[in-house]
């Protein structure tokens, strides 16, 4: 591909291209290459949604591109990582063949990527389509789910994991031991705003009454678990 094709390439046709066949180096760590030197690796650099991107960009990254660059090739890479998933193929052929579907897809994933603070939450966020792919939930709750991403703190998963195993916890029981205590409740706030945990006694008594609270992770937070655990 010339210059000028690159030019004439929007980035959601380069994403696009990616999800039907990848171009990447799949054994690449390509999370754990610094942000400004993103593109001093041929591995990366001759990649074509890279290229795509650098012609997009003019002359020179800035560091947010390049980050953008680095949350798209951790997303792709944990995309393709199972590509053997269940309607992979269907989706593919839905690609190929459905132009306002395909603008809805490449869309949806550019959009989130760029917002993304972390490639660990691009990586996430490959997880979730994955998941939206397999039927395990709709285009608009994957869309939800994808809203979520952006509050996501890695309290919030390992506390899902503990009601997920338990069922229910009183608060002060949850066990997530690297973090501090009020960090637990602002990630049980979190979650509770979204509906993936319920909290019993929702009334406001001291903060002490806070930690004896017992919460419960919910059908929908059960389901977004299982999608990012995977």
């Amino acid at each position: 591909m010339n210059n000028d094709e690159l030019q004439n390439e929007t980035i959601n046709d380069a994403m696009y291209k990616e999800l039907i066949n990848s171009s990447l180096d799949l054994a690449f760590e390509y999370g754990e290459v610094a942000v400004d030197s993103i593109l001093n690796y041929d591995v990366i650099s001759e990649l074509p949604i890279v290229k795509s991107i650098v012609a997009l960009g003019g002359i020179g990254l800035s560091i947010k591109e390049k980050h953008f660059t680095k949350k798209v090739l951790c997303f792709l890479k944990e995309f393709h990582s199972k590509s053997s998933s269940e309607n992979i193929m269907d989706f593919r052929n839905k690609l190929n063949t459905d132009q306002v579907f395909k603008d809805k897809v490449t869309e949806q994933i550019i959009l989130v990527i760029d917002r993304l603070k972390t490639e660990q939450r691009a990586v996430l966020f490959a997880k979730l389509l994955i998941g939206h792919i397999q039927e395990k939930y709709d285009w608009e709750t994957f869309c939800y789910f994808s809203e979520f991403l952006d509050l996501i703190q890695l309290i919030d998963i390992a506390v899902l994991s503990d009601l997920f195993i338990k069922s229910s916890n009183e608060i002060d029981n949850i066990a997530v031991t690297t973090f501090d205590r009020y960090m637990m409740l602002a990630s049980i706030e979190r979650l509770k705003l979204y509906g993936f945990v319920v909290v019993k006694d929702l009334a406001f008594i001291g903060p002490s009454d806070e930690f004896r609270k017992q919460a419960y992770i919910s059908s929908l937070g059960t389901v977004i678990y299982n999608a990012m655990k995977v």
